[in-house]
């Protein structure tokens, strides 16, 4: 019993590395709806929505260079995959410039709360294009999910504003729409092959990112106004909120499997809403609790779905 208990020990302890590695992304993935704010609505020095996503998606794509080296090599990625993430990258970055749009009108806490819409939007897309179909037992957790992300926070915010279109509902539906690309993304890269490793998607696709907002910038004629100053919530979003968070959440698939993971995972809505009060000083609203129980709820029954 003693030699079974001890040959047990090292599995289970990878198995809690992965709660915790799960937990740690919610966590690090949450500061991308706080420490973007307050460098996009600050009133005196705004940084561009689309310059910060290149500066974040060339520090993620520099970390995971750093890290890829023993990953799949490039020259051995076929045409068609390089077409998946090529079209990953342009979704991820249509996704969070959109997203940076919006969260500097809404607020961080609504953000953390709207971000959810890209598993809706997931799931509709398998519905239309990929011809699935949600399963009797899962409408009702599926109906929930759009009433925490969708219906109550954004009728909330109408209420208050007279039934009007102000700021801070263009704002939501800006971040719902950045859900629609997030989605996209999602459902390109179930095409990817298994023979890439993580971490080489990962870095080709942040870099294919940096290259579109860069291309928008000269387009667009966008001025490059990162100063020193922005510096460290830059390396925070993009080190701390992009590219650690994904390495977490990587690891912790591999320890405990899909399942637990994006359950786990799905507790990012809350650390957004905790992170808005303590950094930003946003109130936290009994609507936000609402919400992400809805969410965490809807979540939790359909976890075997959203994992898929």
């Amino acid at each position: 019993m003693e030699i079974r208990a001890i040959l047990r020990q090292p599995k289970q302890r990878f198995y809690n590395a992965g709660y915790v590695l799960a937990l740690a992304s919610a966590a690090l993935s949450a500061l991308m709806h706080v420490i973007p704010k307050q460098m996009l609505d600050n009133g005196i020095h705004d940084v561009n929505p689309i310059t910060l996503s290149l500066v974040i998606y060339i520090i993620n794509g520099l970390f995971f260079t750093t890290i890829s080296k023993k990953s799949t090599p490039i020259s051995n990625i076929s045409k068609k995959n390089w077409v998946f993430l090529v079209l990953i990258g342009i979704a991820e970055v249509l996704g969070l410039i959109t997203y940076f749009f919006g969260l500097k009108n809404s607020s961080a806490a609504n953000a953390a709360v709207l971000n959810s819409s890209e598993i809706i939007f997931s799931i509709f897309i398998a519905i239309i294009i990929l011809r699935e179909s949600l399963k009797r037992k899962e409408i009702g957790p599926f109906t929930l999910i759009i009433l925490g992300v969708i219906v109550v926070p954004i009728g909330y915010d109408m209420y208050n504003t007279g039934v009007m279109f102000s700021n801070m509902v263009t704002g939501d539906f800006l971040i719902l729409l950045s859900g629609v690309f997030f989605a996209a993304d999602i459902n390109i890269s179930k095409y990817v092959t298994d023979k890439i490793d993580s971490k080489r998607i990962t870095q080709i696709t942040s870099f294919v990112s940096g290259l579109v907002a860069l291309v928008m910038m000269f387009t667009f004629n966008i001025p490059f106004d990162i100063t020193v100053a922005h510096l460290p919530g830059i390396l925070l979003s993009g080190l701390l909120g992009t590219g650690i968070a994904t390495f977490c959440f990587v690891l912790s698939l591999k320890f405990i499997g899909s399942v637990r993971t994006t359950l786990l995972y799905s507790t990012g809505t809350a650390f957004g809403v905790i992170f808005s009060w303590a950094i930003l000083g946003e109130s936290i609203s009994f609507i936000n609790i609402f919400t992400v129980i809805m969410i965490f709820t809807g979540i939790f029954f359909l976890r075997k779905r959203i994992s898929d």
